[in-house]
Order: structure tokens, then C-alpha cells, then sequence
């Protein structure tokens, strides 16, 4: 699979509230682009204090684990967890987390993979956000 474009990552620290959009497949492929789920940043770390995860208030699906999140200007700030249901306590379906694109870019980095990083620009369109996500953001299902 070659997506038509690249990511660009933003590691700069997000402000509080800012929006963020995570592209995913919830529905296992049917569709032939990522479905857009909308959100905020919640804080810059986790519940624990982590500052390698940021807490998102959005309700995405699980089968967006591992989908890019995107800020409004389609630059890379993460990627969503998967949920974790081990445990005994259940937190509320909009309390999400996201590695830090610090975190992608440093482990890409230690593989000898080159990132590009997010020039400065305006917000875009949801139309423009759909656009480069689904320009970025392929399905991968493992047998």
C-alpha cells in the first residue's frame, strides 16, 4: 500500500481545547477512505502524569487504534491508543489517549526512517482535513 501523501508531524506541545480529528476504518474496510472523528485535546498528558500520551475528548471507535490524529491544519500530533479494558475501572467513552508525535518521530527515527515536520499554516477545511487524511491513511488488517 503507497499512500499519496505523507505525513508531517507537529511535535510541538498542543494548547488545551485545541480540536483534533482522528482518521480511521471503523467499519473494517467497507469503506474505501478513513472516517474522520472530531474531538479536543483534553490535556497534555495522561490521567498518570505521562507526558509521552495526551488525553483526547473524543469518542472514536476501536478499530481506530493506531489511526493518525491530526490537528486543523492536517499535520500529524499523534496516534490514537487502543482502549484499555483489562483493568477494573472503565472510563468514560470520550476519555481517549494519544502518543505524542515526539514519541513516533524519535522510535521512526531510531529505525532510520526520515519524518517531515508540519510547516506553519492556517487552519483547513473539514473537507481539506478529509482530503489529506484519506490522501494518508490506509487500512492495515493482519491474518
Amino acid at each position: 500500500l503507497t499512500p499519496i501523501d505523507i505525513a508531517a508531524f507537529e511535535t510541538a506541545i498542543p494548547r488545551l481545547r485545541d480540536d483534533v480529528v482522528v482518521a480511521g476504518y471503523p467499519f473494517g474496510g467497507v469503506l474505501t477512505a478513513p472516517t474522520l472523528t472530531f474531538g479536543q485535546i483534553a490535556d497534555i498528558r495522561s490521567l498518570t502524569g505521562d507526558d509521552r500520551l495526551k488525553r483526547l475528548s473524543i469518542t472514536p471507535q476501536p478499530s481506530d487504534a493506531g489511526g493518525p490524529v491530526l490537528d486543523q491544519r492536517g499535520a500529524v500530533t499523534g496516534m490514537l491508543m487502543p482502549r484499555d479494558m483489562s483493568g477494573a475501572q472503565v472510563l468514560p467513552p470520550d476519555v481517549n489517549f494519544a502518543v505524542n508525535a515526539e514519541q513516533i518521530v524519535a522510535l521512526l527515527g531510531l529505525q532510520g526512517v526520515s519524518t517531515q515536520s508540519a510547516e506553519v499554516a492556517d487552519p483547513v477545511s473539514p473537507v481539506a482535513l478529509n482530503r489529506k487524511a484519506t490522501d494518508m491513511t490506509v487500512l492495515v488488517s493482519c491474518w
